[in-house]
């Protein structure tokens, strides 16, 4: 659960979603057909278990991108912090 302090913008939640939809819309269509899923792409792997790890990637990397905007979005500007320092306040 996000803090009240953080904020997301809606563009961000946006992309999120979209880049995590698509892979998994794709995945529930290779489910469908279980000869599509059993093609091999090398040695014993094969495409629904290649198209799974692509989207364990996809997911992974995307959280990390959202968390990493989400969190630079709340650090203060370094003038800021730097004014607030030199005049004695916290920021």
């Amino acid at each position: 659960m996000p803090s009240a302090s953080s904020q997301h913008s809606p563009r961000d939640t946006r992309v999120l979603v979209t880049v995590n939809a698509l892979p998994l819309a794709v995945g529930v269509l290779l489910s469908c057909s279980t000869t599509l899923g059993e093609v091999s792409v090398y040695g014993r792997l094969t495409l629904g278990m290649a198209w799974a790890l692509t989207q364990l990637v996809v997911l992974v990397g995307g959280t990390w991108w959202y968390e990493n905007r989400a969190a630079s979005s709340c650090e203060p500007a370094s003038a800021t912090t730097t004014a607030s320092r030199s005049n004695g306040g916290t920021w």
